[in-house]
């Protein structure tokens, strides 16, 4: 990978058909655990493109990558791997996974139709510096919406996830991280963004099998 770059990868959960064998043991002991079926198979399909992904970024093969968690449950790699920074998130059947070299990163995606749910929730995790910004009337759903996406994907780049309350963070005071929104055919009806390093200088949709080329908006 080069540096400056951040690649993001858009998987299917739809069908996690033989991706089971692209697990540990352990992991696979994690999936037989869930109650739904379909949230057996969607963690399947979700840590089997991760493993794929990363097997890419390392050379090795994907049950032989070494996944290990910081204390607040975050997946990173283990050395001599830890250079390699990436991050996953999922929305029904649709997962999204950055990775670059140039520092931790986060990465979320939220389904439209969640804003309605956020009126009424602004003190929950909105800065009070963020809240008087915010606009009135239908609009104010989506910028709702857009502020918990861009301070979920924050967090998750820091490390910490929601054990570092979001209304303790301002967006506005980030200045060491850059944070933008994703443009891809597949996120019709959803809303992503990624948090990267200041360094980076390209954000771009990995051209595979699975990912079609995007475009990246500030």
């Amino acid at each position: 990978m080069n540096h400056g770059t951040v690649i993001i990868h858009v998987r299917s959960l739809a069908d996690s058909a033989d991706r089971r064998l692209l697990l540990t043991a352990e992991e696979q002991q994690r999936a037989d655990s869930f109650r739904f079926e379909g949230d057996r198979m969607r963690w399947i399909a979700a840590r089997a493109a991760l493993r794929s992904i990363l097997a890419g970024a390392t050379g090795l093969h994907p049950r032989e990558v070494p996944l290990m968690t910081n204390p607040f449950g975050k997946p990173l790699l283990a050395p001599p791997f830890d250079g390699i920074h990436f991050n996953l998130s999922h929305c029904h059947d649709l997962a999204l996974i950055a990775i670059g070299v140039d520092g931790p990163l986060g990465i979320d995606i939220e389904p439209l139709e969640r804003a309605a749910e956020l009126i009424g929730c602004e003190s929950g995790f909105c800065h009070p510096l963020e809240i008087p910004d915010l606009p009135q009337g239908e609009a104010r759903q989506a910028a709702l919406l857009d502020l918990w996406t861009a301070k979920e994907a924050l967090l998750k780049a820091l490390g910490t996830g929601f054990s570092t309350a979001p209304e303790s963070v301002c967006l506005k005071l980030a200045s060491d991280v850059r944070i933008e929104r994703l443009q891809h055919p597949s996120l019709a009806g959803h809303l992503a963004v990624v948090c990267v390093p200041t360094v980076t200088t390209e954000i771009r949709f990995a051209a595979d099998k699975d990912s079609t080329s995007a475009t990246v908006s500030g």
